[in-house]
């Protein structure tokens, strides 16, 4: 019951980011044309995230590898709020292409799977964008088991967010 609420709760969060003008709107609309935008690409986003926070820590994570830097630096603060900090390396677990809409740029939503610092499993969703014909993490944020999907009122049933690990 507790995770389904604290689920909830960081459904809602993003929600209430989107509403308060915190979207994930594209900084271009459409990728340069002749860019092959690859999920190799966007697992080589996911290695550059990892490898950054490995050698530097979250110190600036946002501000480096995000690219909607305030929902980042929220969601951040909330897992550092409940002493969530990644552990190893996450595997992909699946790899999605979302072709652009009207609505949406073109995404590679991959679904990622490790482990937080003290040991707790997470899957979560890790959307990968073109931003000035540049891969790009759209949040970074990879260890706390948020599952964003297109439709923020039906958010995955896959993820695995991570219980409190503040001591008690």
């Amino acid at each position: 019951m507790r995770r389904i609420i604290e689920s909830r709760i960081a459904v809602t969060a993003v929600a209430a980011l989107m509403a308060a003008g915190c979207t994930f709107a594209p900084e271009q609309s459409k990728p340069p044309s002749g860019v092959a935008f690859t999920p190799e690409m966007a697992e080589s986003v996911l290695a550059e995230v990892v490898a950054g926070v490995s050698e530097n820590g979250v110190a600036d994570f946002c501000s480096t590898f995000a690219r909607s830097t305030g929902t980042c630096e929220t969601l951040l603060k909330n897992a550092l709020g409940q002493c969530l900090l990644p552990g190893d390396k996450p595997i992909v677990k699946q790899s999605v292409h979302l072709p652009a809409t009207d609505t949406y740029e073109e995404t590679w939503q991959l679904v990622v799977q490790g482990r937080t610092l003290d040991g707790q499993k997470y899957v979560s969703d890790f959307p990968i964008v073109l931003s000035a014909g540049v891969p790009k993490a759209v949040l970074g944020v990879y260890w706390t088991g948020q599952g964003y999907g297109r439709n923020m009122d039906d958010p995955p049933k896959y993820t695995v967010p991570p219980q409190n690990a503040c001591p008690r």
